[in-house]
């Protein structure tokens, strides 16, 4: 079971890495479009910062996870790899944790914060007018993600610590 969750983890984050690189070229057209528009036909839009800005917010959000999965967060092991595997692998697990309760904080409160921009119907006070339900969106999906994504790594982490050295599975 815990095989079938983890390859439907992976497929989701998956799915969210390609798509928010996919958002990467997508922001970089707006953008062009949006210097072409200012500065060859002095007629820069209403649209494109605002819409570029909540294209990154998703992009950030929603790939964060797939980051993590693939082992591409920042992340500083200076000390960490001069400690045998096992400790390593406890460590890891101790901070996958840490991960895992702190995203799942700010899932509670993105879900608070959408569910009030949804109730007062919020938008951004810009000309645009955006849903502010959007951009709190991709805060609650990205951390939903990455809670998962963490606590299915906490599980690996302490699996590998408490194996005997030498041991493989």
């Amino acid at each position: 079971m815990i095989k079938t969750i983890r390859k439907t983890v992976e497929g989701v984050n998956r799915f969210f890495g390609y798509a928010s690189g996919l958002g990467i070229l997508l922001m970089g057209f707006i953008l062009f479009w949006e210097v072409i528009a200012r500065y060859v036909f002095n007629a820069p839009t209403l649209w494109a910062g605002e819409t570029a800005t909540y294209l990154f917010i998703w992009i950030m959000l929603a790939g964060s996870a797939y980051a993590l999965q693939e082992g591409r967060h920042v992340h500083i092991d200076l000390v960490v790899t001069r400690l045998p595997r096992r400790l390593r692998a406890f460590v890891a697990a101790v901070t996958s944790l840490g991960g895992t309760l702190f995203c799942s904080v700010v899932v509670l409160q993105a879900w608070d914060m959408v569910a009030k921009a949804l109730l007062f119907k919020k938008h951004s006070p810009t000309p645009l007018g955006v849903p502010l339900v959007i951009p709190l969106s991709a805060l609650l999906l990205g951390f939903a993600l990455l809670t998962v994504q963490f606590a299915l790594m906490t599980t690996a982490h302490f699996v590998e610590s408490m194996k005997k050295e030498g041991a493989s599975c």
